[in-house]
């Protein structure tokens, strides 16, 4: 029987390996008696008990052997259990263990083992007791930082804390052995004395009477010429060391005193720097294994030194800073004596050790606290950094290969045993870098600045220590330009200083303190500066060699520093605005600038060839991808814009996607190439295809902002990055390296506008986003047979269905992406449909789930009141939306099949039917308010959703056919929008005690101010009298402000933006005008609010004055609207919504058509008009062409983005609750803005909202907005963390916000921001 592996030699190696693992589990034993039992249950405690190769080969040849048998065995008894036996397992192990195989097994490998047991005690000291035996390296935490190996006997300096037998130890025995070990016996005798101290537990040591002896001869050892007494004396520190002993501080300390002695004192023999280190002379062997072991501590005992008191932690620290603090005073570089720095960098160079000390508090207060009386350490580091940044350019020989050196990873061929003076020095360096890259990281180290260094006439602050290190990156000199392996790489400075820069802009508070300063900001810039400027380095007198252009490695560490420093908020800003915060010209001083005018010069060839090579794909990308940090934020887009990158960048692509397809792409059939030829095309290939994709991915990010969207679809490019985007969204792709997220809110970015919609719909998006839902509904396309149920919804909606419940409405909150779905189109509806049918628009989702108006249509689903559920809530969301709801009651009749749902809902009681209250017909009842009502907070009620399981009745009453209960319309005689206020008719007296104010007398006065002196002083008093009495601005004064305003403000050139069109329809081509469905329910719904508020009293006269006023002006705006060349839906036929500001002013005017007409007439020439007066600039003819067709309103790409931009400054909590709910700002306030407030504030505050931005200036519909997120600040917090942000702000209306109460933040607001935001939104009109 063969026996491999478990016989001979191999088995007495693989038994030596089970003894000595399981030597930690004989010391926690405790005693003899516990020994047996431990190793019966070795199996139950040992992790790693079956990797021992005894137990594998064991195992193996078990398999090999009884496996067949056991196996014939199962198949005769076939799984039948008979009644003499337990179990079938039973009887089958019974069978093999009295079997012949098994027994000759047993016997033969019984003999082999008693022989290899037998040999191992023979041989014990040899095997057992020298310590000749090695594991796996305990600690091989960074192969390229340990370059330095031994040979292969017992001198190895690898960590061997598996070293050692155990004994346990006689009373008297341990004062016997440190007798023995001291330096007066001969030698013979101290290696059996520390042989046996080795056998001896640790711990026994430590606490006994003679510890002070034993650590005295222990000394002596390692300092001891005698190469076995001193391995001895180092086994004896690593056995300490493979324990969680409190007491290994203490063997830690006696291992520094050792260094210290060897370091420090008068007989150490020390090299100086500039010969180097000779491995091969026996005391700096002795002590590097010395050093390898504390570093290997240091980097072990962070994982359990919290357990002890903090006496331990501060004697470890004290410790190790008193070691590497010393340095020989009086020399500095290559003539400086060998420090326990240069030893500790070889050992581990990038600073392990440190960083993992500084990593958590408890350990990172203590070494700062330290280190204070340990400042030399701190100095000598900073020191090093500034001599080899300052150094860099000399070409010394040896410099060139340093990297290349340190990083050997294989000494299989040829062991090193010298390392030159300019090696140990970069290792130093490196060392140095990383422990004040990782200090500067927190504010305590920082204190260490500045510093003042020995020899030096000024402090060294950070600032000029961070220039230093940006000056290796951006500028390392001719002899690091040299190539080099990519070993190599791995220490190339550059990188190194690089990632250390990296790791401070990780921490924004630190970046910010130390990174962002112009002198740091310009230097790191200085490789681009240098193609914009090729005689800038001629102007600062650098030597000649200085004007090599960087080269691409460069190139890319500087622009890793600076994405990641755009990576933040206030990194971002800095790049922006510099040091100052100021916000820059188009200048050099500012970072934005040079990057993007690098960036867009690269992007059209146009770098002068003097400048150098040109960029490649590489370094373009990089940089260009640093762009798209700055402009996929609405302040970066501002400063970038006039760079016009999404031009430049989309011309690029264009040309990469041509040069792509008329690459001529190789195939299996091309004979007519070599294969080089055919390897290296196909490389070309997928370069200019990995360029495209590029190109492509950062136009993308300009639909992060609602400017850049209608940037992005003026390129032309819109559907094709939309494609891009939804392929990487259905992989699940992150959007950057930066970005985890971010493709969701751009997506609902993007569905605001009636071409991203489009552009959406054409990529499959809304047919991926309905057969994902359809599967968590209902059935996947490609469900499998179940053998257990699926999970069963209790609430309304369900975890499960409420992720995308958000993801439709995310892209159906806006009316042009509504309409753009489903105009024109009817229901798909069916006699029958199947019940694995998936619908695939949003028609057809309607017809499934929302208008269930057929016994076919709920036999056909499943989940039936889960599935309607979700549609009515849908929909529930759909008619906050005022034009989407008209949209759908003009199309489908939503409302009378609502009713008619709730009819056949009713139950006989009595003498009458009531409906019956359930899920489904609350929240039926819910959406017949919410649609047929219309009023702000206090001026309507709507239902609660919420059923109590209780036994409480439900609170407010169902109904099945109009009008509605009044338990659902207050009223609101008493306080009236509607009334007089304090203005009274000049041919009226005030009465007794009431006296004319001067906003009274200001609008009353025959003779007043004219142009912008009126205006100032309505502003004034205005404000006066909404901050301090803001109810009694209503009624009369609203309509004589109104009327002032357009005479006076119709004469300032500033205000008069568009000209006065005169109006020429007559009174037949006015009643002839066409409104459509839609228009004409939107004038009903605006008559009930008016008899609800009493702005107008008879329905007819004023449904008909109203009808006229939307025609008349309808026919006014197409005189000045062009028909554009779309596809859109949205764009055809004129404004497809209702005119809710129409609708407003003829209110306001109590139903006067006249006035109404004439002040319309007259606002149309003011530049407010455009962004209140939604239909005002529809394909407009005073827009630019690009601009008029785009489909995408000024009120989004203005207003909207610069709302979005001034709360990512001014309430970036807010900001970031909507970016993490996939919701954007621009559009709840689009919408909110569109229908005028309706639904979502009270009309005075509608009145007030309409005179603040006539008289205060449009930009304050921008402040109005954002004072209105920053009054639902905690309201947002709270419903983003259950994600229900986008119901919130739809649903529910805009509680207890009163424009006058916040108009003093407003014009706070107006005072930082209206240079930006008026501007912006009044040069509309400009190409």
């Amino acid at each position: 029987m063969a026996m491999k592996n478990l016989e001979g030699e191999e088995l007495v190696q693989n038994l030596r390996q089970l003894v000595i693992s399981c030597e930690p589990h004989i010391r926690e034993a405790g005693s003899i008696e516990n020994v047996e039992e431990t190793l019966h249950h070795l199996e139950e405690n040992d992790d790693k008990f079956h990797r021992y190769e005894f137990v594998r080969q064991l195992k193996r040849k078990i398999e090999e052997i009884l496996g067949p048998q056991i196996d014939e065995e199962i198949e005769k008894h076939g799984g039948h259990i008979d009644n003499g036996h337990e179990t079938l397992v039973s009887k089958i192990t019974d069978r093999i263990i009295k079997s012949k195989p098994y027994n000759d097994l047993s016997k033969k490998l019984k003999g082999n083992v008693q022989e290899a047991v037998t040999e191992l005690v023979r041989n014990f000291d040899a095997e057992f007791g020298t310590g000749k035996h090695t594991g796996d390296n305990f600690l091989h935490r960074d192969r390229h930082i340990h370059p330095y190996h031994g040979s292969d006997d017992e001198d190895t300096i690898d960590s061997s804390y598996n070293h050692g037998s155990l004994m346990f130890m006689k009373p008297d025995y341990l004062q016997q052995v440190a007798d023995k070990i001291s330096k007066s016996n001969n030698v013979s005798t101290r290696r059996d004395a520390l042989q046996n101290l080795n056998t001896v537990r640790v711990d026994d040591v430590v606490t006994s009477d003679v510890v002070h002896v034993v650590k005295k001869h222990v000394l002596d050892a390692l300092s001891d010429t005698d190469e076995q007494i001193m391995n001895l004396g180092l086994k004896f520190v690593t056995r300490a060391f493979s324990s969680t002993s409190p007491h290994t501080k203490d063997i830690y300390t006696l291992l520094i005193d050792h260094l210290i002695t060897q370091c420090k004192g008068r007989k150490s023999s020390l090299p100086k720097v500039k010969n180097g280190m000779d491995l091969s002379r026996p005391e700096i062997k002795s002590l590097l294994k010395a050093f390898r072991l504390m570093n290997e501590f240091q980097l072990e005992t962070t994982n359990y030194w919290i357990r002890y008191p903090e006496h331990y932690l501060e004697e470890v620290l004290r410790s190790t800073l008193s070691l590497l603090s010393i340095h020989h005073t009086g020399t500095a570089g290559m003539f400086q004596v060998l420090s326990p720095i240069h030893f500790m960098a070889l050992l581990d160079t990038r600073a392990q050790w440190f960083i993992k000390w500084m990593h958590g508090h408890f350990s990172r207060s203590f070494l700062l606290e330290q280190l204070t009386d340990y400042k030399p350490f701190v100095e000598d580091a900073v020191r090093h950094c500034l001599e080899f940044s300052a150094a860099r350019k000399v070409p010394f020989d040896l410099m060139s290969e340093i990297s290349d050196k340190v990083s050997k990873t294989s000494y299989a061929e040829s062991r090193r045993s010298y390392y030159t003076g300019a090696e140990l020095e970069y290792a130093y360096f490196i060392h140095s870098v990383c422990v004040i890259g990782k200090l500067l990281c927190f504010k305590n180290g920082r204190k260490f600045f500045p510093i003042k260094l020995k020899d030096s006439t000024e402090d060294v602050s950070i600032k000029k220590l961070m220039v230093a290190m940006v000056l290796v990156v951006v500028d390392p000199g001719p002899v690091f330009h040299q190539q080099r392996s990519s070993s190599a790489e791995i220490y190339d400075p550059a990188r190194l200083v690089a990632d250390v820069l990296k790791g401070l802009c990780s921490s924004e508070q630190a970046s910010e303190i130390c990174l962002f300063k112009d002198e740091i900001t310009s230097t790191l810039l200085s490789p681009i500066s240098h193609y914009l400027d090729v005689a800038f380095l001629e102007k600062h007198h650098f030597p000649k060699f200085e004007h090599q252009a960087p080269d691409e490695k460069t190139l890319l560490h500087v622009a890793d520093i600076l994405s990641m420093i755009a990576s933040s908020t206030k990194g971002r800003r800095h790049l922006m605005y510099g040091e100052k915060k100021d916000i820059f010209s188009r200048t050099k001083s500012s970072a934005a600038h040079i990057i993007a005018e690098f960036t867009k010069k690269a992007l059209l060839r146009e770098l002068p060839r003097e400048a150098g090579q040109a960029p490649t794909h590489a370094v373009i990308g990089a940089y260009l991808y640093i762009c798209r940090q700055i402009y996929n934020t609405c302040e970066g887009l501002l400063v970038l814009y006039q760079y016009e990158l999404h031009k430049v960048v989309a011309e690029t692509w264009r040309d990469a996607s041509r040069d792509l397809e008329a690459a001529n792409t190789p195939t299996p059939g091309d004979d007519d190439s070599s294969s080089d030829n055919s390897s290296i095309t196909i490389r070309e290939n997928y370069d200019v295809a990995a360029w495209e994709d590029t190109l492509r991915d950062n136009l993308l990010n300009f639909a992060s902002t609602a400017k850049g969207i209608l940037l992005l679809q003026q390129t032309g490019a819109l559907n094709e990055c939309m494609v891009y985007m939804h392929t990487r969204y259905e992989k699940k792709l992150q959007v950057s390296k930066c970005e985890k997220f971010g493709y969701g809110y751009m997506v609902t970015q993007v569905a605001t506008t009636a071409p991203g919609m489009a552009a959406l719909q054409k990529t499959g998006y809304m047919k991926a986003l309905i057969t994902e839902l359809w599967a968590v509904l209902e059935c996947g396309p490609n469900d499998i047979t179940l053998f257990t149920p699926t999970h069963w919804p209790v609430d309304p909606i369900d975890k499960t269905v409420h992720k995308h419940l958000i993801r439709i409405l995310n892209v159906l909150s806006s009316f042009p992406a509504v309409y753009e779905l489903l105009a024109d189109t009817r229901l798909p509806t069916k006699q029958a449909y199947g019940f694995r049918e998936i619908p695939d628009t949003m028609a057809g989702l309607m017809d499934r789930v929302i208008l269930m108006d057929s016994p076919a249509k709920s036999h056909s689903l499943f989940n039936v009141e889960q599935s309607h559920g979700f549609g009515l809530r849908v929909l529930s969301v759909l008619v906050s939306c005022l034009d989407s709801f008209l949209l759908l009651q003009s199309q489908y009749q939503i409302q009378e099949k609502l009713l008619a749902a709730q009819t056949d809902n009713q139950a006989a009681n009595k003498n009458h039917k009531e409906i019956i209250v359930d899920m489904l017909s609350v929240e039926r009842n819910n959406i017949l308010v919410r649609s047929y009502l219309i009023g702000g907070p206090s001026e309507r009620v709507l239902p609660n959703r919420h059923i109590d399981d209780s036994g409480t009745p439900y609170s407010f009453p169902l109904f099945s056919s109009f009008p509605i209960p009044r338990e659902y319309s207050p009223n609101l005689g008493g306080r009236s929008a509607m009334k007089q206020g304090f203005i009274y008719p000049t041919h009226f007296q005030a009465p007794p005690g009431k006296k004319d104010n001067e906003l009274t007398e200001f609008l009353d006065a025959r003779k007043s101010e004219k142009g912008r002196a009126w205006l100032d002083k309505c502003q004034t008093l205005l404000t006066k009298f909404l901050t301090s009495r803001g109810d009694q601005v209503k009624g009369a004064v609203i309509q004589k402000i109104l009327e002032q305003s357009v005479n006076k403000m119709s004469t300032i050139p500033e205000e008069s933006v568009f000209p006065l069109m005169q109006f020429g329809g007559s009174d037949s081509a006015v009643k002839a005008v066409s409104l459509s469905p839609l228009q004409m329910l939107g004038i009903k719904m605006a008559i009930r609010y008016g008899i609800h508020l009493k702005a107008v009293h008879t329905s007819s006269d004023a449904t008909d004055s109203l009808t006229y006023l939307i025609r008349q002006v309808k026919y006014y705006l197409e005189q000045q609207q062009k028909t554009p060349d779309s596809q859109l839906k949205y764009m055809k036929n004129g404004y497809r919504g209702f005119d809710w500001f129409a609708a407003t002013v003829f209110l306001i005017f109590n139903g006067n058509h006249d006035k109404a007409w004439d002040f319309l007439q007259g606002f149309s020439t003011l530049g407010a008009s455009g962004y209140l007066w939604i239909p005002r600039l529809h394909a407009s003819v005073h827009l630019p062409s690009a601009l008029s067709a785009s489909g995408i309103h000024p009120l989004f790409s203005s207003t909207g983005h610069n709302i979005e931009f001034i709360l990512q400054i001014e309430l970036p909590l807010v900001s970031s609750a909507f970016k993490m709910s996939g919701f954007t700002p621009a559009q709840i306030c689009q919408h909110w803005i569109t229908q005028c407030f309706w639904n979502y504030l009270d009309w005075l505050d509608i009145c007030h909202y309409v005179i603040t931005c006539l008289i205060h200036g449009v930009d304050y519909q921008v402040y109005i907005c954002v004072a209105i997120l920053r009054h639902l600040q905690r309201d947002i917090m709270s419903n983003m963390q259950t994600q229900n942000l986008l119901l919130f702000l739809k649903e529910e209306p805009i509680n207890n916000f009163k424009i006058s109460q916040n108009l003093k933040y407003m014009q706070d607001l107006e005072k930082k921001y209206r240079k930006i935001v008026l501007p912006d939104m009044l040069n509309i009109t400009r190409p």
